[in-house]
């Protein structure tokens, strides 16, 4: 007698006949155990390509994200996506960002130019703040490194700070020669700081040569950028929107009749967070915000120096504050970059590798 269910005996008679497969207690025509051993060695397959790419990843990951790396890293792909970008974030230990964490070298050209269809506002803001980042910490060591010469500098030189002026006719006016006890290499290095700086006087080159926080620098990039998305970013790698009448730029879309500004347009990002970074130490318009920076490093007190960003004038300060607390910006203010000390940005930066091709869409 047939032990077997109902529903393992077969109704057609013209396989009764064929070989049957144990399965336990249970018989299985050979036909039906083939397929399915088919696909399970297809699954197996799989699974095994999927663990050995992820096995490389990790050892990739293990050489290249290490504390001591010095070279800076590019996300170097032909195409441009978001999804790419996130990717190499992810690769290099830069999507998921521990607390006092050492930030690789991590530089772009520009952002996706689909960023701006990333319908996720909380995937937009972490793929914007974790890429501008790096940009950021660099140009906060490199402005704190030419401080750190220029103080060293100072000491050097026998004059009263509130007296000492290098401009060549002050010198001769007040009988305090500086040139004397420097070398020709700080002489040239005070001489360019003074060009750059717009200002021949000691006491204010220290007013302006020092560091934004990290936390302000991605704020306004997030307010300017519309989270780096905007037409300027993205067309221009114009993080923070810097007017221009000189050089080339691209023509607002909603520009006043009789207006002739344009939102400047730089190389890359990092170009962009320079030239913001330079405007706010040595223009007239942020003098209050230096005024500031003299007495606090509390970038929600510094945001009541930079209401002539913006026409907007109190309401953009609170915008400042409010991005920066709603997004805990000031917890970036511990990271530092892999190998700060490293004298010079690499040559190789000046053109590193899109990650997106601009996009001419207007917003």
């Amino acid at each position: 007698m047939n032990n077997l269910p109902s529903h393992f005996i077969k109704s057609d008679d013209h396989k009764a006949d064929e070989p049957m497969m144990h399965f336990g207690k249970r018989q299985v025509h050979h036909w039906v155990v083939y397929p399915a051993l088919g696909i399970l060695a297809a699954v197996l397959l799989i699974l095994l390509s999927y663990l050995g790419v992820s096995y490389q990843v990790t050892q990739d990951l293990s050489r290249v994200s290490g504390k001591d790396m010095q070279e800076p890293v590019f996300a170097s792909v032909k195409k441009g996506a978001t999804a790419v970008l996130i990717e190499k974030l992810k690769y290099y230990g830069m999507w998921e960002l521990s607390a006092s964490v050492k930030v690789p070298r991590f530089f772009i050209k520009t952002y996706p130019a689909d960023l701006n269809t990333v319908a996720d506002i909380s995937i937009r803001k972490r793929v914007f703040i974790n890429s501008l980042l790096p940009h950021a910490l660099f140009v906060r060591q490199e402005v704190l490194k030419k401080r750190g010469k220029f103080e060293s500098i100072i000491t050097k030189i026998d004059c009263p700070l509130d007296t000492l002026n290098f401009d060549s006719e002050q010198e001769y006016e007040n009988q305090c020669s500086w040139t004397e006890s420097l070398s020709k290499e700080d002489v040239n290095f005070i001489q360019n700081l003074c060009k750059v700086y717009r200002t021949t006087s000691a006491e204010i080159l220290l007013e302006r040569v020092d560091a934004i926080p990290i936390s302000i620098i991605l704020a306004q990039g997030a307010l300017e950028s519309f989270w780096g998305s905007s037409r300027f970013a993205r067309e221009g790698n114009s993080i923070y929107g810097m007017w221009t009448w000189k050089t080339a730029g691209i023509v607002p879309s909603r520009r006043d009749e009789g207006k002739s500004h344009k939102v400047k347009i730089y190389e890359n990002v990092l170009e962009s967070v320079k030239a913001y970074h330079l405007t706010l130490n040595r223009l007239e318009f942020y003098e209050e915000f230096r005024q500031l920076r003299l007495t606090t490093d509390n970038p929600l007190v510094l945001a009541e120096g930079l209401s002539n960003y913006s026409e907007r004038g109190q309401e953009y300060v609170e915008d400042i504050k409010n991005v920066i607390l709603s997004n805990n910006l000031q917890r970036y203010e511990s990271y530092r970059l892999t190998n700060p000390d490293l004298p010079e940005f690499p040559e190789s930066v000046t053109d590193p590798i899109k990650i997106a091709e601009p996009s001419k869409t207007s917003l």
